[in-house]
């Protein structure tokens, strides 16, 4: 079956995106194939390769075929890109909200490899999480062109400041934005203030920056967006507002993120430090900002390593 657009009604505050309509660029999915491209038969080399259960769209019954060349599996399937309305959890089992991995955010695209029922199993082409998702919360797709910059976005009914609001859009969420006069951008469902958003084609925000606007957000297991996060949602958030790729998962921060540092070295703004369940982003010499019980907060350094341990990895992005 194809997934629909929802006809599901956010709750009051609550902005659900559709397309605004407005012409953007597109974000490329990584299921299809370059039109006239003909399809290449795949074979498996050796042993299938060791997977992950959390970034590789596997199972037992059914396989992304992006991954034929290192899996087998009894049936692979091409990938069919929806946006999500909404912010919505990534599960490990569907409907077990204990199981959660990480999130879609409003306005993030989603690959979808499998329709069931209310759910969608696939994989995130923004964060590389896979599991399954609310079915009820995607649309068709459609191309964003900027991204929440601050921890909550007003979105007014009028362009003016003084406007009433009629919703907010946490940081991280995507929009299809319109310029609409000097101070805001027109989107579906109202308009946002310009210094709120930043164009997706050009991320460039300070990464201790991002991590300072995150200062005050609760926590939530699965979490990367100004309304909740987790340890490794506020690495990956403020290095996605930098423009710079990362890992979803704390282990994989830590170990495949950007250039390891001696233990020696100082303590620079940008750093992120590691311990053994956690880390922080380092906004001077002496301070960090990390997610604890909570929330973001700010915190010494020397403080974070009497909480928590010595430092495993420092890195820099």
């Amino acid at each position: 079956t194809n997934a629909t657009s929802s006809s599901h009604k956010p709750a009051k505050g609550q902005i659900f995106l559709q397309s605004s309509g407005i012409s953007s660029r597109t974000i490329e999915s990584a299921s299809s194939l370059p039109e006239g491209q003909p399809r290449s038969r795949f074979s498996l080399a050796g042993r299938s390769s060791i997977l992950d259960a959390r970034v590789d769209a596997a199972r037992r019954d059914l396989a992304d075929i992006r991954l034929a060349t290192r899996v087998f599996a009894p049936h692979y399937a091409l990938s069919v890109p929806r946006t999500a309305g909404r912010s919505t959890p990534v599960l490990a089992q569907a409907g077990v909200l204990e199981s959660v991995r990480s999130e879609v955010l409003a306005g993030e695209p989603f690959d979808a490899l499998e329709f069931s029922g209310n759910h969608i199993w696939g994989v995130s082409p923004v964060d590389g999480s896979v599991g399954f998702v609310d079915a009820d919360v995607f649309t068709a797709f459609w191309a964003p062109t900027h991204i929440v910059a601050v921890r909550n976005a007003k979105v007014r009914a009028l362009p003016s400041l003084d406007s009433n609001s009629v919703g907010e859009l946490a940081m991280g969420s995507c929009v299809a934005a319109l310029r609409s006069g000097e101070s805001a951008f027109e989107v579906d469902g109202g308009y946002i203030d310009a210094d709120a958003l930043l164009p997706l084609d050009d991320l460039s925000l300070d990464i201790a920056a991002a991590a300072e606007r995150l200062v005050g957000a609760p926590a939530r297991p699965g979490g990367r967006s100004g309304a909740g996060l987790d340890t490794a949602g506020l690495v990956f958030l403020s290095l996605q507002l930098a423009g710079i790729e990362a890992p979803r998962f704390l282990d994989l921060q830590s170990t495949e993120m950007g250039m390891n540092l001696a233990e020696t070295a100082p303590f620079v703004r940008g750093q992120i430090l590691f311990f053994q369940n956690d880390a922080a982003v380092v906004v001077d010499a002496q301070n960090a900002v990390n997610v604890d019980a909570t929330g973001v907060g700010r915190a010494p350094i020397a403080a974070l390593i009497a909480a928590h341990g010595p430092i495993v990895r420092r890195r820099q992005p």
